[in-house]
């Protein structure tokens, strides 16, 4: 019914300064690049009337605040909205849900954008409307724990953590990890990833190696982050992707010395071997299994069949096997 009215309301020319830049009760928009937008409005035209509400704060935007501030930047002066004013008995909630509706047919909106949306659901819908209604047409699972980690992420994170967020620099994986734990381990594991710049792939190991570690040595998981920070920071020789390696590494060893050991002496007892490059051997992970993996690189069956036969004529190559056993003899 609201929609109906808004469309009623016919289009009207409008002071661009009148208009103010305070995103608003209704924006959520974050991490947005104004450049494809401004030269679509300079070569076609503003085709999309924004739409304002009128108040004792003058004209705030409902929806199409990234237009009005691209209008803003090619010094545009007037522009053709639609004015909502206070006695059109339009509630707060309704012109959110307009501008919510209008983003979401036009675009995705990135996981901060989620956030913003859902805390600003907050102060009108019951919790449970939101995670059955909302959070679906979000593209999010209906669960509690969701809406919690994302008015988190609203309330909790800072720009720079918000930014990496929304270029979509961490994944579902890791987001749905770090949702299950408390709010200042999760702030100092987002700071970790996103100063360091911890690949999609690595984000799951760390958070997982920091938990298990937290529970292995009774220590908070800021308070392991910082050590590792600590023991890598005076090392000016590494680049950001080589510190978050060596900090994966220095975790892993730390959770389970065991195993590292183990990869260490595996990796010793190859190299005694003396291998040619067009095999390699591959331990299982963890040494948990029983099969090893060899991967041998030939050209045509020819060449495989020599090369076969060359493995016979590697010497200790029959006593490899797993480096707790002991070291081949």
């Amino acid at each position: 019914m609201y929609q109906n009215k808004i469309v009623e309301i016919a289009p009207q020319k409008v002071a661009i300064k009148d208009i103010t830049d305070s995103p608003g009760p209704f924006c959520m928009s974050f991490g947005f690049d104004l450049g494809p937008l401004i030269q679509s409005i300079r070569h076609v035209g503003l085709v999309n009337p924004p739409i304002l509400k009128d108040g004792p704060k003058g004209l705030t935007v409902i929806a199409g605040y990234r237009r009005i501030m691209a209008l803003k930047k090619l010094k545009a002066e007037t522009a053709l909205c639609r004015i909502i004013f206070e006695d059109d008995a339009i509630s707060a909630l309704e012109c959110f849900l307009l501008n919510l509706h209008d983003n979401l047919g036009t675009r995705n909106l990135n996981d901060v954008e989620k956030g913003m949306v859902l805390s600003r659901l907050e102060a009108w819908v019951p919790k449970q409307e939101i995670v059955e209604r909302y959070l679906p047409l979000l593209g999010l699972r209906s669960h509690e724990i969701n809406l919690r980690f994302f008015l988190e992420m609203e309330r909790c994170f800072d720009v720079k953590i918000k930014t990496f967020v929304a270029e979509g620099k961490l994944s579902w994986q890791a987001i749905k990890m770090l949702s299950q734990i408390d709010a200042v381990s999760r702030l100092a594991i987002l700071n970790l990833i996103s100063h360091l710049k911890f690949n999609i792939n690595q984000q799951a190991q760390l958070i997982d190696c920091l938990i298990d570690l937290s529970n292995i040595e009774g220590k908070s998981i800021p308070q392991i982050a910082d050590e590792e920070l600590k023991a890598i920071g005076s090392d000016i020789q590494m680049n950001r992707p080589q510190h978050a390696k060596t900090i994966l590494n220095n975790l892993r060893a730390r959770r389970n010395p065991t195993v590292v050991s183990a990869e260490k002496r595996f990796k010793g007892m190859l190299s005694d071997l003396n291998l040619p490059d067009w095999i390699q051997i591959i331990a299982p992970p963890f040494f948990e299994e029983e099969y090893y993996k060899m991967e041998v690189f030939f050209r045509e069956g020819e060449d495989l069949k020599n090369k076969i036969d060359g493995l016979n004529r590697i010497k200790g190559l029959s006593k490899l096997g797993h480096p707790w056993k002991g070291k081949a003899e």
